[in-house]
């Protein structure tokens, strides 16, 4: 079975800036490695980022949504998503936009999620399983 897999904002982030050389090359690995999902909320987040933290320009911006919009597959939120960020919040103590991210990915029939920060190893209502591939 193939995994379906989605992405936090961080994987795109540690692909796009070199400071941590290691981090880099494994994140612009799993970059180019397969069809994700990704919810606007990441375009969003690394959108931002990308103008504040890496100092990039709009015609960056507009080519990494350009990107997103052509290589993956792009899940927009829905009240049945905002809902179930609720119940992941009240049951796992995430936070408003992580559990976002994570209801996100469960919509989508994801069974993995890669993210630096949530809780590496931790398992979602038996369905998606968050790995932090830098570890």
């Amino acid at each position: 079975m193939k995994d379906n897999i989605s992405l936090d904002s961080n994987i795109f982030l540690n692909g796009f800036s070199d400071i941590d050389l290691k981090k880099h090359e494994i994140a612009k690995n799993i970059l180019l490695s397969d069809n994700f999902a990704v919810s606007t909320q990441i375009i969003n987040e690394v959108s931002n980022n990308m103008l504040k933290k890496l100092r990039l320009d709009e015609s960056d911006i507009i080519e990494f949504i350009n990107s997103c919009y052509k290589r993956y597959s792009i899940i927009n939120f829905s009240k049945d998503i905002f809902v179930a960020a609720s119940m992941i919040r009240i049951k796992y103590r995430y936070s408003y936009w992580d559990s976002t991210v994570i209801a996100s990915a469960l919509d989508n029939n994801c069974n993995i999620l890669y993210s630096e920060y949530l809780h590496s190893g931790q398992e979602i209502e038996k369905k998606l399983k968050i790995i932090n591939p830098f570890k």
